[in-house]
């Protein structure tokens, strides 16, 4: 195993979409006729709609496989089966199968990811639904070579303007780009007039049938020591286990696309409880103290998460952030520092990091501490933080995950 994952780390390139479509017809991956398949895009939300359907789906019984990305702690994460992350035999065996196949392409570690999803949800296990996330926006991501006759478009926003285009018209045409001919298209609101009028041309030219999924609202139980959302729904409230505005958006997105290719939802709706999606308002404990992950790496991001701490109970708020150098840390950082009662410590993220002494001057000397070691970031943070506080870290998942695998594994509930 540790092989392969040097090998992979080492693997940079990418390819685009033509080669991944020749290598998934040399794999016998490219298509499984017993298989219904979907694909998600989106600036935010792709992995905890694409988890919410995961277990939608997995509880009619049906065998389910989950594409998704990052991982936290072991990339085993990103390919799931119902609701499971596949064994370190199986990832190895199945890296082995496509790495003699297609070794002359020296693909990306992404895409060979992307390949060995593809053979073990077509090939291999022949599930009865593959749903896949999409890396990075959409029309060249190595996902979008996955035939698929459902795109899911979460909510859109400015983000790796460098690669996507730096108008909001050319990141949601990028993402817009998983769309193909006869695709079911769910999607929340498009809130400009420019992208709604390229969603027309673009259903128009593919013969795609758009549905605008309008959000269920959502209550808050604000009677124990951490609130409960619930999701109202016409037959009844829910709770949750993601949180939030955001849970409200992409649960309701998943419940659409879970009715067209199921049916009934009424039967399924109690294991909203149960989504598991980790880094997102995680609850663990480091010692002996409650930590929330929280790996909102943008500034949309941000704004889910200070929109679910409101319904919090606390003094202070205490923030471990890391950030990614390609993401906008000025804007993320004025967001949380004009938090009520928030005190910054600011660290470094594992990969792609921003060194603690580039972020803005001001932001360094407004922080309650500054180290590029997260764990002594986060100590700082539980040190100063009293039993009435909170103590979120949050700015990146790759960070999240750098917390967690310091703890081992979250806390039980």
């Amino acid at each position: 195993m540790e092989d392969i994952l040097v090998f992979l780390k080492g693997q940079t390139q990418s390819h685009g979409i033509e080669p991944i479509k020749q290598a998934l017809r040399l794999l016998k991956a490219d298509t499984s006729p017993g298989t219904r398949t979907a694909v998600i895009a989106g600036t935010n939300g792709k992995g905890s709609t694409g988890a919410t359907l995961q277990t939608l789906l997995a509880e009619t019984g049906k065998n389910v496989g989950f594409f998704s990305s990052p991982h936290l702690m072991k990339i085993n994460e990103r390919i799931k089966l119902n609701g499971n992350d596949i064994s370190d035999e199986e990832f190895c065996e199945i890296f082995h199968l496509v790495h003699e196949k297609v070794r002359r392409f020296d693909f990306s570690c992404f895409e060979y990811l992307t390949l060995m999803a593809a053979v073990c949800f077509f090939r291999i296990r022949r599930v009865d639904f593959a749903v896949f996330e999409i890396g990075l926006g959409g029309t060249l991501d190595s996902v979008n070579a996955v035939s698929h006759e459902v795109s899911i478009i979460t909510r859109l926003g400015m983000d790796h303007e460098a690669i996507l285009g730096d108008s909001a018209k050319e990141i949601a045409a990028n993402k817009l780009g998983i769309v193909s001919e006869g695709n079911r298209v769910f999607h929340l609101e498009f809130q400009d007039e420019e992208i709604r009028r390229l969603s027309r041309e673009i259903a128009q030219k593919f013969r795609a049938e758009f549905t605008e999924v309008r959000p269920y609202d959502y209550v808050v139980d604000a009677t124990g020591k951490y609130p409960v959302f619930l999701l109202k729904t016409p037959f009844g409230d829910f709770p949750l286990n993601l949180q939030g505005k955001r849970a409200a958006e992409n649960t309701s997105l998943a419940l659409a696309v879970f009715s067209h290719l199921v049916g009934d939802i009424r039967p399924f709706l109690p294991a909203l409880k149960r989504v598991n999606w980790p880094g997102r308002m995680e609850k663990i404990v480091f010692g002996n103290r409650d930590v929330f992950l929280s790996g909102d790496h943008n500034p949309q991001g941000i704004d889910s998460l200070l929109e679910i701490l409101r319904h919090y109970k606390f003094e202070k708020v205490h923030f471990v952030i890391g950030i990614c150098s390609d993401k906008k840390h000025s804007e993320m950082l004025e967001k949380l520092t004009g938090f009520p009662n928030s005190l910054l410590y600011l660290t470094e993220t594992p990969e792609r990091t921003l060194p603690v002494q580039d972020y803005d001057e001001r932001f360094r000397r407004a922080a309650t501490f500054v180290s590029p070691n997260p764990t002594e970031a986060l100590n700082a943070a539980l040190a100063n933080a009293s039993e009435h506080d909170l103590t979120v870290v949050t700015g990146s998942l790759y960070l999240a995950g750098k917390i967690k695998a310091a703890v081992g594994a979250p806390s039980p509930g």
